[in-house]
């Protein structure tokens, strides 16, 4: 007998919807845009929505929501998710399955996925039921991508963009960007960061947000749930328009992370490609040990790229600090050098900026100072001003922010 091959497109509750715990890669969905389940002989792609029942509780028992909750998880609690391949070292490597059928939740940013492989150092991954894909109101599956920011061309010249690479997962990349952007932006600085490549997942994108950035933004952003194989225009394609977002938004300095290692195939491929070429003028290593630090030093100046430091997980040694500064006779930076706003723009070749950031606060100082004194009490309700528009609602009403232009699809 032959497999049913049936498509089944039903509607879907509104209220369903809402009492679902959804996940972080879902931030940009329109809520009024699911009005239906789609189930059946389909099959997922990666970034497709779905909605899925927690089977038994695994390695994640939270779910980053798009509000940067994490939400505890329980057996047959309902979750909005998207199908996406993953590749972490530490974790697991997956793929998106062929099927509707059980899979796993691999990430707790909201990545559904059928799992290959393990690390030995983590659990099981938590089982889940896919239910149905999220549909349009003509049962057309959603997936993020419908949702994504537009290309932008850039009406200023891309600033200073520095990459922040390193051996593997877990090596200090995401602390050594956080570092930066916090030491630099409360000196006045705009800083533009961005995840380009990897999994999605809240973590690093409330990170940044909390350290000051400008503007932050991950391949989400752009309609990609994971980079993990995808095809190489595609990822050149997303990273180079995440950059232009970031010129585009006014920033005087982009900070730009690099998931995983750098053999990672994706991101090996990427350090050689002419877009990455292109649009990084520098990058810092980050790193666990000195053996590593050698070698990815060496093997990033062997592509042609400029390394202006060292840093990561082996700056929690002293010893290992001396003997990385010795064979790479590049400066190794702990977590207070990067926070330092004159060590850090010193760094990354941009001293002038931080200066007349300086001199204009000092002026702006003065202003202030000489500025006539009123006894007059303001108070509320205030309301936004043209240059600060209210936030457009993401999924389920949780705010998306908006660009300095107002515009909610260019932020």
């Amino acid at each position: 007998m032959s497999a049913d091959r049936r498509v089944w497109v039903k509607p879907l509750d509104a209220e369903r919807v809402a009492r679902a715990k959804a996940a972080f890669t879902t931030r940009r969905v329109v809520p009024e845009a699911i009005v239906s389940l789609v189930s059946g002989a389909v099959r997922p792609r990666s970034g497709d929505l779905v909605l899925a029942r927690i089977v038994q509780l695994g390695h994640h028992r939270h779910i980053e929501q798009p509000n940067g909750r994490r939400a505890v998880l329980h057996d047959d609690d309902e979750i909005i998710v998207t199908y996406g391949d993953r590749y972490a070292t530490d974790q697991f490597e997956s793929r998106v399955p062929g099927t509707l059928g059980d899979t796993q939740l691999v990430a707790s940013g909201g990545i559904a996925s059928e799992v290959l492989s393990r690390s030995l150092a983590v659990r099981k991954a938590t089982e889940i039921e896919p239910i149905g894909l999220l549909g349009d109101a003509k049962g057309r599956p959603l997936n993020i991508r419908d949702f994504s920011l537009q290309p932008v061309v850039p009406q200023v010249p891309r600033p200073r963009t520095v990459a922040v690479i390193g051996t593997a997962m877990n090596s200090g990349k995401t602390t050594t960007v956080h570092c930066l952007v916090h030491g630099l932006s409360k000196a006045g600085v705009r800083v533009g960061a961005t995840k380009a490549t990897g999994t999605g997942s809240g973590n690093d994108y409330w990170c940044m947000l909390d350290a000051g950035a400008h503007l932050m933004l991950d391949f989400t952003d752009v309609g990609l749930a994971s980079t993990y194989r995808q095809p190489m225009d595609v990822v050149e394609a997303k990273f180079a328009e995440l950059v232009n977002h970031l010129t585009d938004s006014g920033s005087e300095l982009n900070l730009v992370e690099i998931a995983d290692g750098i053999y990672q195939d994706e991101t090996s491929r990427l350090l050689e490609s002419a877009v990455f070429r292109s649009m990084v003028d520098a990058v810092i290593f980050a790193a666990p040990d000195s053996m590593g630090a050698v070698a990815g030093v060496s093997h990033l100046q062997t592509l042609g790229h400029d390394v202006l430091a060292v840093t990561g997980l082996l700056t929690r040694s002293p010893l290992t600090v001396r003997e990385a500064e010795a064979v790479t006779g590049l400066p190794v930076l702990t977590r207070e050098e990067l926070t330092d706003p004159v060590r850090g723009a010193s760094l990354l070749g941009i001293s002038h900026i931080l200066a007349a950031t300086a001199d204009e606060q000092a002026r702006s100082a003065v202003e202030v100072q000489q500025a006539p004194a009123t006894s007059d009490v303001l108070i509320g309700p205030f309301i936004a001003s043209p240059e600060r528009p209210e936030p457009r609602p993401g999924l389920f009403g949780f705010p998306r922010p908006a660009t300095p232009s107002g515009s909610p699809d260019a932020w």
